[in-house]
């Protein structure tokens, strides 16, 4: 029989929580004014960083070659390590203050196998499970740069086993050097919980690249201390090739 949303293993509730939570990149100033370094992996803490990727990165949230013309075609390492391969193509424009994001992926997942057998071994009343984790995610985003300020807006379309939609606003302060204070406030329109926020800093050198901070989630799960999750951690390595 299939597995309840309710019993599902810990490991696949924790692949969906980790692959759009854990992403942030290396920067020095993602807020300061044109012309000083931008995010490397052009992310914040769970949502995109309105910001053009301007050299090649390797990261764990994302991983990404520029084309040209604004283009680059990235993937999500921590998706990719969970069975999960992904490609997109991102296109971003920076418009003096304003900056402005369009981008697409498609996951697909390889793992059924794996996890089946991992779930079925854990619950022995489960005689067969086949989760089916593939599909696209779209994605857009407008920002605008005030002194050492970046206010930005995201919405979020993804189709897996079930679709979402998530507007989340975000607010990022250079503070000294290269560390800078990140905050973000938003809400699922559809799917998942209502209400979602996360806060942390962010480390960015001209090539090494430190997030930590912290998301709530407000994951209901039995599998779970307690019967769900409702706080999880950011962290986030990365290295730009400039």
């Amino acid at each position: 029989m299939n597995l309840p949303p309710s019993r599902r293993s810990p490991l696949l509730a924790v692949c969906g929580l980790l692959c759009p939570l854990l992403l942030l990149g290396p920067t020095e100033g993602l807020a300061q004014p044109v012309g000083g370094f931008q995010p490397g992996n052009a992310r914040l803490l769970t949502t995109d960083a309105a910001s053009v990727i301007e050299h090649p990165v390797l990261g764990l949230q994302r991983s990404a070659i520029p084309v040209a013309a604004g283009f680059a075609v990235d993937t999500s390492l921590y998706a990719d390590l969970l069975l999960a391969p992904n490609v997109g193509l991102r296109w971003a424009k920076a418009l003096g203050a304003q900056r402005m994001v369009v981008g697409a992926r498609y996951t697909h997942f390889v793992g059924a196998s794996v996890y089946s057998s991992i779930v079925e071994g854990q619950e022995p009343a489960v005689q067969r499970f086949e989760p089916t984790l593939s599909g696209p995610t779209l994605y857009g985003a407008y920002g605008l740069t005030v002194g050492p300020l970046l206010v930005q807006a995201e919405a979020r379309f993804a189709s897996f086993e079930t679709s979402y939609l998530s507007l989340t606003g975000a607010g990022a302060l250079h503070l000294t050097g290269a560390w800078m204070l990140i905050a973000e406030v938003g809400a699922r329109l559809e799917g998942g919980s209502a209400f979602r926020a996360a806060a942390g800093v962010r480390y960015g050198g001209e090539h090494f690249g430190l997030a930590l901070g912290a998301a709530y989630v407000d994951l209901s799960d039995p599998v779970f201390a307690n019967g769900g999750l409702a706080v999880s951690p950011v962290l986030d390595l990365s290295w730009t090739f400039r």
